[in-house]
């Protein structure tokens, strides 16, 4: 009768594998992290972003308000301040911001003789996040 010879099989992992398992987990979740961490900082960049461009269309729709009849215009400081102090709320771009609005109007005489006034305005708004991140500017030119 011929012998049978029985192999002893592994049961169970070893203590090595566990650890490379762990290590490999470990680092995956860290990436995980870290794509969360990049995702919450570019989601408050384009939030921060959308705020200054509701920030500029607030003062642009002010403004084109204050165009009189024949393109006059007269640029209200107490309305620019207002604004100016509007940007700094915590609700808004926060501590760092900033807002300037600068306008230059011309005259020109159209082909039937009227007198035409251009008044274009440059809107900058400046912020920043966090005392690590970069000045974030955004500048409109607005003709009214």
């Amino acid at each position: 009768m011929p012998s049978i010879t029985t192999s002893r099989k592994q049961q169970g992992v070893s203590l090595i594998e566990v650890m490379v398992a762990v290590l490999i987990l470990s680092f995956g979740l860290l990436g995980l992290a870290s794509l969360q961490m990049n995702t919450l900082r570019y989601n408050q960049a384009a939030f921060d972003r959308s705020r200054a461009i509701l920030s500029v269309y607030s003062i642009a729709d002010t403004l084109r308000t204050q165009v009189g009849t024949g393109g006059s215009f007269t640029l209200s400081t107490a309305t620019v301040d207002a604004w100016r102090t509007g940007l700094s709320d915590p609700e808004r771009l926060g501590d760092g911001a900033q807002g300037s609005v600068t306008c230059n109007s011309s005259t020109a005489t159209s082909a039937l003789g009227q007198t035409l006034t251009n008044t274009t305005c440059t809107i900058t708004v400046s912020w920043r996040r966090g005392s690590n991140s970069a000045t974030q500017t955004l500048t409109t030119a607005v003709k009214l």
